[in-house]
Parts: C-alpha cells; sequence; structure tokens
C-alpha cells in the first residue's frame, strides 16, 4: 500500500503539502477519474499523454479545438482547470451507456476502464466460483484469487454457528 501512495508521499514530502484527498482522481493527471453513464453505470478514463488528450478531445467529445485550447493542450494546464475540464467530459460521457463509451473511449486509444459493482462480478465471466456446503445447504461462492502449487488449502464447508467454538477458546486460552 504504501508503494501506491508515492505520488501524495512525494508531493508532501518535497512539495511541502499533502494533496487534497480526490476521490478516484489523480492529483497531478487530468483528466483522470470516473464519469457516470446514461445507464447509472460509471468508466473511468485516464488521459496520460498531450496526444491521448488530442484524440480524446476529438473522437469522444468531438470537440477537436479543444486538444490545442490553451486551458487544455498540456496536463500542467488540464490539472490547472480540472473542473472546467471534468465539465466538458461528463455530459458527453452522460449520452452514452458504460458498454458504448468503454468502446469509444477504447477506440480512441484513451486508458478506461468499467467501474464495476456486484452485479458485474455476479456475471463475470472470469470470476471463479466453487460450490460449498453450509449448515442451510450447499452455496456457491467466489473462490480464492490465487491458486498454490499442489492444491494449496482445500476448501471446507461453512461451520455452523459456534461449531468451532469451544475448540478455538481453548486454543487461545479464553474461558467459556
Amino acid at each position: 500500500m504504501a508503494d501506491w501512495m508515492n505520488v501524495p508521499y512525494l508531493q508532501s514530502a518535497y512539495g511541502g503539502a499533502a494533496p487534497a484527498r480526490m476521490r478516484l482522481a489523480h492529483p497531478s493527471i487530468a483528466p483522470y477519474g470516473a464519469f457516470a453513464c446514461a445507464d447509472g453505470r460509471q468508466v473511468r478514463l485516464s488521459v496520460q499523454s498531450d496526444r491521448e488528450w488530442i484524440l480524446l478531445a476529438g473522437a469522444v467529445l468531438g470537440r477537436p479545438e479543444l486538444g490545442t485550447d490553451p486551458r487544455f493542450a498540456s496536463n500542467v494546464a488540464r490539472v490547472a482547470h480540472r473542473a472546467e475540464l471534468d465539465g466538458l467530459i461528463a455530459p458527453v460521457v452522460a449520452t452514452m451507456d458504460r458498454e458504448t463509451a468503454m468502446a469509444r473511449l477504447g477506440g480512441a486509444g484513451i486508458a478506461c476502464g468499467r467501474m464495476s459493482g456486484l452485479e458485474d462480478l455476479q456475471t463475470h465471466p472470469h470470476a471463479h466460483r466453487i460450490r460449498v456446503d453450509s449448515p442451510t445447504g450447499p452455496v456457491e461462492m467466489m473462490g480464492r484469487g490465487v491458486s498454490f502449487a499442489g492444491g494449496g488449502i482445500g476448501y471446507g464447508p461453512v461451520p455452523a454457528l459456534g461449531e468451532h467454538g469451544a475448540a478455538l477458546r481453548q486454543e487461545f486460552g479464553a474461558s467459556p
């Protein structure tokens, strides 16, 4: 986790002040963040170069003149005008459903991703599901995100309430 905090760390250590919390935005890259789509879902996009900004402005926003607008032509300028920039992007993305937005952004070469919820996890084709027994019958749940050589840790049934309580208290020296 500390490695992921390098950008705010460097800003604090060498810039004299910690950056403000920005939710899913980035303190030194713009545009960078989540945008709402017409279907109530969100996409996240990141423009990491001036070349990408020109592509986003023309191919996605339909406003190629913004690519060379001095307020947005460089990343430093885009960061300085972040609110205005987001105000230009948000209404365009809001006209598209999430998959259309993904196709337009991806087609323009813009780094993007779906902001996923539990409904997406339930239907994701790469989610690894397992079936285990439980006190109320079998349940399907998500398998571990890692695998171990030789099979590793197996899956057992979901224990009933209190099933292992006495053994755990004894192991940790707690009284009943």
